[in-house]
């Protein structure tokens, strides 16, 4: 019986060993990890004002297109609106 609990002793410091030293080592990942997360948000930010830029371009040409569209349905519109009012106009003069 005192065998058992020597070797459960034993075996619990192991165990407690090994988790401190997988905590110590988890916790210098942790801080690599920290390091590389700021190094890329400081250029995360610094490429940020490139999208920015991009981004308003965009929207520029987007509002510039939609007029120009806008415009040109507006005259086929009223091409087609012309020549429905004198086919009109000419099949009330047949009768």
């Amino acid at each position: 019986m005192d065998f058992l609990l020597i070797l459960l002793t034993v075996l619990g410091i192991i165990l407690i060993i090994a988790l401190i030293i997988l905590i110590v080592r988890l916790n210098f990942t942790i801080s690599k990890i920290d390091v590389i997360l700021e190094d890329v948000e400081k250029k995360i930010n610094s490429v940020n004002g490139v999208f920015q830029v991009i981004d308003k371009v965009t929207s520029s040409v987007s509002l510039v297109n939609d007029r120009m569209v806008e415009s040109i349905v507006g005259l086929i519109a009223k091409i087609f609106k012309t020549r429905k009012r004198k086919e009109t106009i000419e099949e009330e003069e047949e009768f």
